[in-house]
């Protein structure tokens, strides 16, 4: 029931209407109001009677926390971008992941090379973007790269969200490609939704935990993480042994390439 609630909710904010929004606007709007009328009266007490009063109401910051720090970008980008610190690698390697999240969190204290198939805007400092498709093959920088990440990617791999292609086993072809760039004693980061497997076309897919270790038979796992949407990551845990049938999961994952 809940799967569906999401996926129902989710296809209706495709269509540019969000009922939580919605509803939450709703709610604060009487507080709005109040604080409207109070301030008014207040006016009085700036010491530049030529302030303009311009109504721009932000209804959905009421109730809300001081920033996000849960679910599973938050987590995600901390901890990842951690390893990748501890492992001090001289260059990184990254498909895809968010730019205002995990890369901009690495680009604090090295050079990160990105790859997606989506332009970037605006040239930021110490970034170099190539563009291409992961799915495309291996290329020239077979081997090359100490340190590889995807994060929150993989899943979208061939469903053709991004304008890249459809190819049913997108996901599979992408990893593999992801780790034959990654030399020997390097690391590979990826992390995807988990569960029982399904596809929410085009949205994402939902992968089997062990999904990875059945592709990546040349890598070692070194560490592997469950976040869930609330609530703080689950540390300690083999992918086989998550229960497939909780919602809202995300796996993790930091292997180490053999050899």
């Amino acid at each position: 029931m809940q799967t569906r609630l999401r996926i129902a909710l989710n296809f209706i904010r495709q269509l540019g209407f969000d009922p939580t929004v919605s509803l939450r606007s709703v709610v604060n709007f009487p507080r709005y109001f109040c604080n409207l009328l109070a301030f008014r009266k207040a006016k009085k007490k700036l010491p530049d009677a030529s302030y303009a009063l311009i109504l721009s109401p932000a209804l959905q910051d009421r109730r809300a926390g001081a920033g996000t720090s849960d679910g599973h970008y938050f987590w995600q980008d901390l901890l990842a971008a951690k390893w990748v610190h501890d492992f001090k690698p001289k260059e990184h390697l990254d498909v895809g992941s968010r730019i205002d999240g995990f890369i901009a969190h690495l680009l604090s204290f090295m050079d990160v090379t990105l790859l997606d198939i989506r332009p970037s805007i605006l040239p930021i400092p110490g970034l170099k973007v190539l563009i291409d498709d992961i799915m495309n093959g291996n290329g020239e920088d077979q081997g090359k790269f100490e340190s590889v990440s995807s994060l929150h990617s993989i899943e979208h791999f061939g469903l053709g969200r991004y304008g890249d292609p459809i190819n049913p086993i997108g996901h599979i072809i992408g990893l593999e490609n992801l780790a034959g760039k990654v030399k020997p004693q390097g690391q590979l980061l990826i992390s995807f939704p988990i569960g029982n497997p399904r596809i929410e076309f085009d949205a994402q897919r939902i992968l089997a935990p062990d999904f990875p270790l059945k592709i990546l038979t040349d890598f070692e796992l070194m560490e592997f993480v469950v976040i869930p949407w609330k609530g703080e990551p689950r540390l300690g845990l083999l992918p086989n042994a998550v229960d497939v049938h909780l919602e809202g999961q995300l796996g993790l994952y930091r292997f180490k390439r053999k050899g």
